[in-house]
């Protein structure tokens, strides 16, 4: 994973290989709230037994999977057939559609509008769709990876869309992964190398000190 950009559409290609998901194979505790639990907390209202979800990226279908039954439909897509395998036989009331959004049109399974397009650290090359998928006046929920530079690469998009942010959050909180082979595992997933010496020197009671940051935003179509 070292010879990978941490988060790039490669890296998730290779986790969802090694993990069958989207998924962290390591631990980690966190000392407070993290952008993923803003992004729920801001997901929750917007669910209703009206509401047809697009979700860009979702992997093996976690969050179709607790989020699915409220809505009238939910609709998720991802470049990675076996996670859309397993989102499927997991969610078998969910539609689960393969696409490459950075490179490829808009497959026929894809069929909107949609009230409300949500992504959990998915591409955000859905943005130049939007247009073409979203119903009039729909949401658009996203969750990254990431601080100012994802926050400008969202917003350029948007920008070449005609859309733009409505809100916006930066949320770093600090985090500790308990053990060396957590610690290990995080640090190779994310470009580095950690050795066992640098692991003694730097491990706190708590484990391994590492800050999480992530981007939220939402915007409204017109």
């Amino acid at each position: 994973m070292s010879a990978l950009t941490p988060h790039s559409r490669e890296w998730y290609a290779a986790l969802a290989a090694r993990t069958g998901g989207y998924v962290h194979p390591w631990r980690q505790t966190l000392a407070g709230p993290s952008g993923e639990a803003l992004f729920d907390a801001l997901l929750e209202p917007l669910l209703t037994p009206d509401t047809r979800v697009l979700e860009a990226g979702c992997g093996h279908g976690v969050d179709a999977a607790r989020f699915a039954p409220r809505v009238a439909h939910w609709t998720g897509y991802d470049f990675t057939p076996a996670s859309l395998v397993r989102a499927q036989r997991d969610v078998p009331g969910a539609t689960f559609v393969e696409w490459d959004s950075s490179s490829a049109p808009i497959p026929a399974g894809l069929r909107g509008p949609f009230d409300l397009i949500v992504s959990r650290r998915g591409p955000t090359s859905v943005i130049p769709h939007l247009r073409t998928l979203a119903a009039p006046g729909a949401r658009v929920l996203g969750v990254h990876a990431g601080g100012e530079a994802v926050a400008a690469r969202i917003a350029g998009r948007l920008a070449l869309a005609g859309l733009e942010v409505a809100t916006g959050w930066s949320v770093r909180v600090r985090g500790h992964l308990p053990t060396f082979q957590d610690a290990r595992l995080h640090t190779e997933f994310n470009g580095g190398t950690l050795t066992e010496a640098e692991w003694a020197a730097r491990v706190t009671a708590d484990g391994l000190p590492f800050m999480e940051e992530r981007y939220v935003w939402l915007a409204r179509l017109p």
